[in-house]
């Protein structure tokens, strides 16, 4: 127990902490950390002397809550060599006399994986109660702290070096010691009912600490970079949930999926419906999907036969943020060969008081968030829906268009409309309103509770409203992605021999679209997956502006919004190669933070009114610092590069390139095979 200026509550924390009910010995350690009040050391000290070996009095220089509490630690590990737990107690709390049995009981009946025990907390001075039951959530941790004060630390998560950082002394200290726990591979385990009351002040240091959050958060960040990571965020997404649920209304089944890849799960409708309308009233995160998608199974199985589910899934989610409800109309033929794909969309008013979902219009897929679902039916009654503008968005609907020409295509029903609408009418048959109530007539605080989103972690976390669900397809494959306008067929071209040529090496190379709303697809063998991203998706295009020049030519950056969804489709790989690509390269400083290696191929294009060779080179070296990697893909592009200062050391010669000519530089240029980067943070 660390004490500070509290000396007028310290006798009520001792008094609850000597009064505890155990089978097992138990000692108090006070830490009075050079509190300028003389009555702070006098009841120390009283208390000490009245409760010889139950209660040790230690005083230090002040350092902070942290230092007073690693100054505990060491003396408790010292002092009793059976020590089995460190339970933290700040001296203006109070806890009931079960609390330490409940605590420790739960401890030694966990696995040698759980590192301590948490509570629900009590808080009083400022009423309310603060559920944390559910299972534990790891990636939840990553965002929040589900282990508040009050916790309790295992004798094998202190041995194995966990201590408080001393540098943080504006709160939140308690988030980063559970946060070393899980990089230790400790988990937390719930104890219900243990009677922990938390003071809640108007003005407190948790109160400071909430208007200073970012920086709190980002020094939490660099001290556990592997945590944080875009691909150990989302390997920690699939592992407490699935991010979204699909309907296939002709199989009666919701399949809730986040990478196709990593498994899939079919729950049937009834007991989807129980479990989102049960994910408001009791905390669980990620145990309900937070998107929800319409469609066929038969179109559901055409896309993933195509390798094309994950993309389309990640274009609807990118459309569900801009709009409440999306609608997919879907044109499928059939087609020789490779295939294509095209997008289109826009945004559609809707009045306030129009039916929802809108007059079956021959939609096959359709995407919104389940909490919209789930907020109509708890709020409206049956019989009576209404689809409600939200106004953090843009507009109230998104029509999408999608043509699909593939070998063997069969027009899918469009019947996404009828499906969702009886869905939600389920949803509204099966709510009931549960009875009021809470401990002590005060507010429940629900904080934990609902559905999970993507906007949860990669907001907070990544400053992302989302990352693509993608993981390698075993663990010592490394991710690439071949990033190029789908109106550039030689890039495109260029794109499929880069992939095969990293596939050669051990990589999964992915094609992503960046750019038009059309895509002619080359051999599609080439690609582990096609991933669409056309530009703009719903909203209109921003025009561009004088300010969007370098040296003279011109750039086309994404808006700020775009920027983020391009950000958050390449984040998660290990490797982003732009193919004569300029829109992308604004992208790869954020990027690079991330830990994404960049290369940039350079060459001329033969698309019309695209821009010349010197403009292309001269539009890279705007971002050249941001690669680490500049690939000419022929002699001249070389000499380009060296002209415009490229550092000679970054340049390097594809094998699969133009062979040299007589220009002995772009001879002795090193092989692209020479720099295949090793897996980074991002893995």
């Amino acid at each position: 127990m660390p004490t500070y200026k509290h000396s007028g509550l310290l006798v009520e924390a001792l008094s609850t902490a000597l009064a505890q009910d155990t089978d097992f010995a138990y000692a108090v350690v006070v830490v009075n950390d050079g509190c300028p009040f003389p009555e702070t050391e006098r009841v120390c000290r009283e208390f000490a002397a009245a409760h010889p070996g139950r209660l040790f009095h230690l005083r230090k220089r002040n350092a902070g809550l942290s230092a007073a509490r690693n100054s505990g630690i060491v003396f408790a590990l010292d002092a009793f060599p059976a020590l089995e737990a460190v339970y933290f107690l700040d001296s203006d709390n109070r806890i009931r006399p079960h609390l330490l049995q409940r605590m420790l009981d739960a401890l030694r009946a966990a696995g040698p994986g759980v590192g301590w025990a948490y509570p629900d907390v009590d808080k009083f001075g400022f009423f309310e109660f603060c559920d944390m039951s559910g299972a534990y959530s790891p990636l939840e941790h990553l965002f929040r702290n589900v282990s508040e004060a009050g916790s309790m630390a295992s004798r094998r998560l202190l041995d194995s070096g966990a201590r408080f950082d001393e540098a943080m002394r504006q709160g939140s200290e308690d988030w980063e010691f559970w946060l070393q726990g899980l990089e230790r591979g400790f988990h937390g385990v719930h104890v219900p009912g243990t009677g922990f009351g938390y003071r809640r002040r108007g003005e407190s240091m948790l109160t400071e600490s909430e208007r200073d959050y970012r920086p709190i958060l980002t020094h939490i960040q660099k001290r556990h970079p592997a945590l944080f990571a875009v691909r150990a965020v989302l390997r920690a997404e699939v592992a407490v949930g699935r991010r979204y649920a699909v309907h296939l209304p002709d199989r009666a089944v919701v399949r809730c999926v986040t990478d196709p890849a990593a498994g899939e799960e079919d729950v049937p409708l009834a007991d989807f419906v129980r479990r989102v309308l049960r994910a408001p009233e009791r905390p669980g995160y990620g145990e309900c999907p937070g998107l929800l998608a319409v469609m066929d199974s038969g179109l559901y199985d055409l896309l993933k036969h195509h390798r094309l589910l994950r993309g389309t899934l990640w274009v609807l989610e990118r459309a569900a943020a801009q709009a409440t409800l999306v609608r997919a109309m879907v044109t499928a033929r059939a087609v020789e060969g490779g295939g294509a794909l095209s997008w289109s969309g826009a945004p559609v008013g809707v009045q306030a008081d129009a039916p929802f979902p809108l007059p079956d219009a021959g939609a096959a897929m359709a995407m919104l968030p389940t909490a919209v679902l789930l907020d109509l039916v708890r709020r409206q009654p049956a019989g009576v829906p209404l689809l409600e503008r939200e106004p953090w968005k843009p507009c109230a609907e998104a029509r999408l268009n999608l043509t699909l020409a593939l070998p063997g295509a069969v027009q899918p029903p469009a019947g996404a409309d009828s499906a969702l609408s009886a869905l939600r009418e389920a949803m509204a048959a099966a709510w009931s309103r549960p009875a009021n109530g809470g401990w002590a007539a005060a507010p429940i605080d629900r904080y934990r509770a609902g559905v999970a989103t993507p906007e949860d972690v990669y907001e907070t976390v990544h400053r992302l409203p989302s990352v693509l669900p993608l993981l390698p397809a075993a663990e010592n494959r490394r991710l690439a992605a071949l990033v190029a306008d789908p109106a550039d067929t030689g890039a495109l071209d260029t794109a499929a021999r880069m992939a095969r040529w990293l596939t050669g090496m051990g990589w999964d190379a992915h094609l992503v679209a960046l750019g038009g709303r059309d895509l002619s697809l080359p051999a599609t063998e080439a690609f582990a997956s096609v991933i669409p991203h056309p530009l703009p998706l719903v909203m209109p295009e921003h025009p561009l502006t004088h300010r969007d020049a370098y040296l003279g030519t011109p750039l086309r950056p994404l808006d700020a919004v775009e920027e983020d969804r391009a950000v958050g489709t390449l984040a998660v790989f290990d490797l982003v190669v732009t193919v004569r690509h300029g829109a992308a390269h604004p992208l790869m400083g954020r990027l690079r933070a991330l830990g994404v290696t960049g290369w940039a191929l350079l060459g001329a294009s033969a698309v019309p009114d695209a821009p010349s060779l010197a403009e292309t080179v001269n539009g890279c070296a705007a971002f050249e610092h941001a690669y680490q990697t500049v690939v000419p893909l022929d002699p001249r592009t070389f000499r380009l590069c060296r002209a415009l200062g490229f550092p000679p050391d970054k340049l390097r010669r594809w094998e699969d390139a133009a062979e040299p000519d007589a220009d002995p530089e772009w001879a002795a240029c090193a092989r692209l095979s020479s720099c295949l980067p090793e897996p980074t943070a991002a893995a």
